[in-house]
């Protein structure tokens, strides 16, 4: 119970102190007030004022940098061995990676801000941390950095740039040491396989007689050539018999016979014998027109001509072997309508003939020859194929991967993109006074607001009074 008096006792004096207040006067209220607001806002200002004159000027040096949006590419083209290409995207295609973020990271880490303080000779303490800003929807990145005077605010602000694309520089180095390393392990294993298939064709060079493609297409070539030749040399054959042929039918000789015909004609004794055979016939001829047959003269002519035609028969027997009357009287003593020649030209035909008949034997067992070489040598050549082939692919993709490596080399802006110095470091012509501005903001404000109170503690009586009156 008495607990509970006590407890009602405090409420009590708390309602009369808010409500009523102190016993003083309405003037020494009055006094009392403005004392504690003069105590109030020059205590403030007195903070103020001592802000103001011992916060050191500072300088602050501003410079932005830019990462360009647009990607790179590259395409090699290695003829007959395979291609490499090589590419670099645009840094913003990613919508859950913002390279800025990763600069503004990097651009406050502690490695970056040692690195820039070793460079001027500071610590990283004076060093300090610049102020990013990143501007939404473009690729630039504002900077800002502060020191006690404007040559060391410049001094900062580039040392700063410079440590940044150092380290860019080293991380990207690193970054392509990596890559490189990891395509070094694949390429042992290409060299490998382009060794293997290499040792392949030198194994089957050695054990065939087949030793490149190019002499299976010389070797098929050949055979065509081959087989040409005996196509135009049984056209030729053809229109030589077919020539012989003529002049036979046209002479009503063979071409023995056409022999044996010029043996005799180039004999000067049948020849002589032909001649008297012939004056003989022709005086006979004229004899019998003139005489019956039993005339001297007749009888005599026709003796003689009958002793002559014997003489050419053994003659004929002894030239040719044997005895052919009408062979014999072919020939003509004069020879006015050249059947000499004709027969000349039947026998040249005859030899030439015989002699393209043993060409085309000849050529027929050489043909043969190179069918049986060529069958045996498809089977190799397509052998051989499959191992230049297989030799091709293992050179193609350890080419390719060369090339994928040199041209990576080249693309160093892959992880780490470009970036440019659009605004330089400025040197700061004054001092940064927005620390200054902020305590007399500052001060205005806390003089505000102890002013407000103020009047709200003077004018509590009469509101207070008129809320437990009306409740």
């Amino acid at each position: 119970m008495k607990r509970k008096e006590t407890h009602q006792g405090q409420l009590l004096w708390i309602k009369r102190a808010l409500v009523d207040g102190s016993s003083l006067s309405h003037q020494d209220r009055k006094r009392l007030y403005i004392k504690v607001a003069c105590a109030s806002l020059m205590l403030i200002w007195l903070m103020v004022a001592s802000v103001v004159m011992f916060t050191p000027a500072s300088y602050t040096s501003k410079w932005t940098l830019i990462l360009p949006g647009a990607g790179a590419g590259a395409l090699v083209n290695l003829e007959s061995i395979g291609q490499a290409t090589s590419s670099t995207s645009s840094p913003y295609l990613s919508a859950a990676i913002d390279p800025r973020e990763n600069y503004k990271a990097i651009s406050n880490s502690s490695v970056l801000l040692r690195a820039a303080a070793k460079s001027i000779n500071i610590t990283t303490a004076q060093m300090g941390k610049p102020k990013l800003k990143l501007p939404s929807q473009t690729g630039l990145i504002n900077f800002s950095i502060k020191a006690k005077s404007a040559e060391q605010a410049s001094d900062k602000a580039w040392a700063h740039y410079r440590s940044l694309q150092a380290l860019l520089s080293q991380l990207r180095a690193d970054e392509i040491n990596l890559r490189e390393e990891g395509v070094k392990l694949g390429l042992s294993g290409f060299a490998n396989k382009v060794s293997q298939s290499q040792g392949k064709i030198l194994a089957f060079q050695s054990e065939n007689s087949l030793v490149s493609l190019d002499q299976f297409k010389e070797l098929a070539l050949s055979m065509e050539r081959l087989r040409l030749s005996r196509v135009n040399m049984i056209s030729k054959l053809q229109g030589l018999q077919a020539s012989r042929a003529m002049l036979q039918t046209h002479l009503g000789l063979d071409s023995s016979q056409a022999a044996d015909l010029i043996t005799l004609k180039n004999d000067q004794l049948f020849q002589q014998l032909l001649l008297d055979y012939t004056q003989a016939s022709a005086s006979l001829v004229s004899f019998k027109s003139r005489f019956g047959n039993k005339h001297p003269q007749v009888m005599t002519t026709r003796a003689q001509q009958i002793a002559l035609l014997n003489a050419m028969k053994q003659r004929c027997q002894t030239l040719l072997g044997y005895q052919n009357t009408k062979l014999m009287l072919m020939l003509s003593a004069d020879d006015i309508d050249g059947r000499a020649e004709l027969m000349k030209q039947l026998l040249s035909l005859t030899s030439e003939s015989e002699g393209l008949k043993q060409e085309l034997m000849s050529l027929d067992e050489q043909i043969e020859q190179w069918d049986k070489r060529f069958e045996k040598s498809n089977d190799d050549a397509a052998r051989l194929e499959d191992l230049h082939r297989e030799h091709q692919l293992a050179t193609a993709v350890f080419t390719s991967a060369l090339a994928k490596l040199d041209v990576g080399k080249a693309d160093i802006y892959s992880a780490y993109p470009l970036v440019q110095l659009l605004a330089p470091p400025s040197t700061p012509v004054k001092p940064d006074r927005l620390a200054n501005i902020l305590a007399l903001v500052g001060g205005v404000a806390a003089s505000i607001l102890a002013l407000t109170g103020l009047c709200m503690l003077w004018m509590r009586k009469p509101l207070l009074r008129k809320i437990l009156t009306s409740a």
